[in-house]
């Protein structure tokens, strides 16, 4: 079996099918894990909820009675009420909980109402909206949990919530209206709307509730209590709230029972909703052990083939490894690695050795590139100063003339200025051939930057150098370019004595020698060694001026 088809057969059939299954099942179970966790986080938050929302309510309904007629005994209840409140708010602020609107509004409002500084519709309304606020705060709850399994009951609690809320609303408006003898069209008019709210919640929560829930909501709200409840709430919804012949304190203590009645309905759903939870989350942590112990085995099945595959690969592999680490270590392209077998391997080294040819095909391109001037054609200044390095080192060990002229183009920038740049490259290339073809082949011309250019030229003394350089400037002089007719070259020549190995200086002297040249009216040569041009100036006026 060849290494191709091995590792075809394992790559798919262990890594791609059995470890992306196994890893996919277990993202999921474990995705629906964490879900199933923030629904006990959520069952927690709303068992607090729910418990400060039926106190208020109880708190709302009594400041109505209160308002409508105070007493001692009334005000003392209500006190009491508001300690049970402020016990529930103590332990949703222990929770972390955001009830900031609740904190800001409440002391104030009670304040008032123990005060009778606030009237019954004022206090209903503010109770009403910070009960509102409450709810508001758990109904996202259960649309956060909506791909989690109990999430309809937490949805049909919520629903549940405020069903109860409606009904707590119609008692405060009875009892207010009960203690005031009020029962008009008005009161009429509220009760039958909150009545319809009531029965809409009432309904989608039957629609929604789980069995278990719908069973505890029939059992326990239910009764000759509940009845008279909802009979009066019917008939006061109907105008005829006098007909039903019950005081205010029976009212509240039926009303009162009806709502206690939907506050333990409310404590179940959350009792149901938790232990459905808790026994998903037991299904769930037995899948996920399950999972993790079935991916270590296949782990290690599949492991231990791999292991066995990259073996015969590492084997097979190592004399090629071996001799592309000396090719890296020498940086020798022109090695080529011996071919040892005919299988995928040998194709390997067939295409790395191609590869290798192309590698040193390339570095040589770049290299002659590098060191080429692009304008000009003719060496650039780097590879220059190499060379320039290169025979400083062979002077150390044989001594022998260098010299090196330099000379710069008189009023290039004028050139360029007048004629355009695109000329200027013109007379730089031009320059360059006609300077090349009159130097020798051992020596060494190069574009040294600009306008600028330079000649190496070993085995010379500074004298020849210096008379090379006249012969170049006459021929610069003479020669008609065809873009702008006739310029001229300011020449430094300088050279080094018979043990002297130092570049930078011989390159310093020529400058300053060609820096001489042109302060001295250009068109002539300077060596470092005399104060006075050793040519004559170039008559002609220069065709630029």
């Amino acid at each position: 079996m060849t290494i191709k088809a091995r590792i075809i057969s394992i790559g798919i059939l262990a890594v791609g099918t059995l470890c992306l299954s196994l890893f996919g099942l277990y993202a999921l179970e474990f995705s629906r894990y964490r879900q199933q966790q923030q629904i006990t986080a959520v069952v927690a938050v709303a068992r607090g909820f729910s418990a400060l929302v039926h106190e208020l309510q109880k708190e709302r309904g009594m400041s109505a009675g209160f308002l409508a007629t105070p007493s001692p005994e009334q005000r003392l209840a209500l006190i009491k009420q508001q300690a049970r409140t402020d016990l529930e708010v103590a332990a949703m602020v222990g929770k972390n909980m955001p009830l900031v609107r609740l904190l800001d509004r409440l002391p104030g409002l009670r304040e008032r109402i123990l005060t009778e500084a606030t009237g019954h519709l004022e206090a209903h309304q503010t109770y009403s909206r910070l009960i509102q606020d409450l709810l508001d705060q758990v109904e996202p709850m259960a649309r956060r949990s909506e791909h989690a399994m109990p999430n309809d009951d937490l949805t049909a609690h919520v629903q549940l919530m405020f069903a109860k809320e409606y009904l707590g609303r119609i008692r405060a408006k009875i009892n207010h209206a009960l203690r005031t003898a009020a029962d008009g069209s008005d009161l009429a008019a509220e009760v039958a709307s909150l009545h319809a709210v009531f029965a809409e919640y009432e309904r989608q929560f039957r629609r929604d509730a789980a069995a278990e829930t719908l069973a505890e909501y029939d059992r326990i709200f239910q009764g000759p209590e509940i009845d008279t409840t909802l009979q009066i709430v019917r008939t006061a919804a109907k105008g005829e709230l006098a007909r039903s012949k019950a005081s205010a304190d029976e009212w509240f203590r039926l009303a009162t029972l009806a709502i206690d009645r939907l506050k333990k309905v409310e404590d179940r759903s959350l009792a149901i909703t938790a232990a459905k939870n808790d026994n998903f989350l037991h299904t769930l942590r037995q899948r996920l052990l399950i999972y993790t112990i079935g991916g270590l085995l296949l782990g290690g099945l599949i492991l231990t083939l791999i292991t066995h595959t990259v073996r015969g690969i590492l084997r097979s592999l190592g004399h090629l490894l071996t001799e592309i680490d000396l090719i890296s270590e020498q940086q020798d392209f022109s090695r080529r690695i011996p071919l040892r077998t005919h299988d995928e391997i040998g194709i390997i080294t067939q295409a790395f050795n191609e590869l290798l040819g192309i590698a040193e095909q390339l570095f040589k391109d770049k290299d002659n590139q590098a060191g080429t001037d692009h304008l000009t054609g003719i060496m650039n200044r780097r590879r220059f100063t190499e060379f320039l390095d290169r025979e400083m080192a062979r002077r150390q060990r044989h001594a022998e003339p260098l010299s090196l002229i330099m000379f710069d183009i008189d009023h290039f920038k004028r050139v360029n200025d007048v004629y355009g740049h695109e000329i200027g490259d013109l007379v730089l290339r031009e320059m360059a051939q006609l300077v090349g073809s009159a130097a020798r082949r051992t020596d060494i011309l190069a574009r040294w930057g600009g306008e600028e250019f330079v000649i190496l030229l070993p085995g010379t003394t500074g004298e020849a150098a210096t008379g090379f350089a006249e012969k170049l400037r006459a021929t610069i002089e003479s020669h008609d370019f065809p873009q702008i007719g006739r310029a001229t070259a300011s020449f430094g020549v300088a050279s080094l004595e018979e043990k002297e190995t130092d570049g930078t200086t011989l390159i310093k002297h020529a400058d300053q020698a060609m820096y001489t040249a042109k302060q001295d009216g250009r068109n002539r040569v300077v060596n470092q060694w005399s104060d006075y041009p050793s040519c004559r100036i170039w008559e002609k006026p220069d065709p630029l001026l």
